[in-house]
């Protein structure tokens, strides 16, 4: 959705650089639109897996609702920032961006067994490589729900999600801010 707003990228987003509403707004009602459309369909596999499927979260399906709403915002952002890469056409970033969540995704344990035992070794041996994968933060949010009684962990990693998010939109923000068109 991104790149659909940049004028060199599609003839909407020329349209939309031409028209009467500024950039930062045009971005920030993209971004509202494609968290809200993120986060519904998380809900909805959420209730399928909650009703169809049986899968009990003890009560806490409110609060997995919250993390759900986190992790939306994260996946957000990081389309955001790679959406807003200068110079690069539509279809490369869009496999930059699926490359990029398989390998994140590898390095939290979501592909079997050998897995996570990939994830938990790089958990130990480099715990500051692990700490700024946001795939795995997204992933402990919904352990602390699981493995602990009270929320002060989940808090911590909803507080950590947060952070991925403010830096994933400062970063898009400086790669729009900086892009200036020759002609249209």
């Amino acid at each position: 959705a991104v790149c659909w707003t940049q004028p060199n990228l599609s003839p909407l987003g020329a349209r939309r650089a031409l028209g009467a509403i500024g950039r930062t707004r045009t971005l920030a009602a993209t971004l509202a639109a494609c968290w809200l459309l993120s986060f519904g369909c998380l809900v909805i596999a959420f209730l399928y897996t909650r009703f169809v499927v049986g899968v009990d979260f003890a009560g806490r399906e409110g609060w997995c609702v919250v993390g759900l709403a986190g992790a939306a915002l994260v996946a957000c952002a990081l389309g955001a920032a790679m959406g807003s890469l200068p110079k690069i056409d539509v279809g490369s970033k869009t496999g930059i961006l699926t490359g990029l969540v398989c390998l994140l995704s590898l390095f939290t344990g979501l592909y079997g067994e050998s897995c996570m035992a990939l994830a938990d070794t790089v958990a130990r041996d480099f715990p500051l490589l692990s700490s700024l994968n946001p795939a795995k933060a997204i992933c402990d949010v919904f352990y602390s729900l699981y493995y602990y009684d009270g929320l002060d962990v989940f808090a911590g990693n909803m507080a950590v999600l947060g952070a991925f998010a403010v830096a994933l939109f400062a970063l898009s923000a400086l790669f729009m801010r900086r892009q200036r068109y020759a002609s249209l």
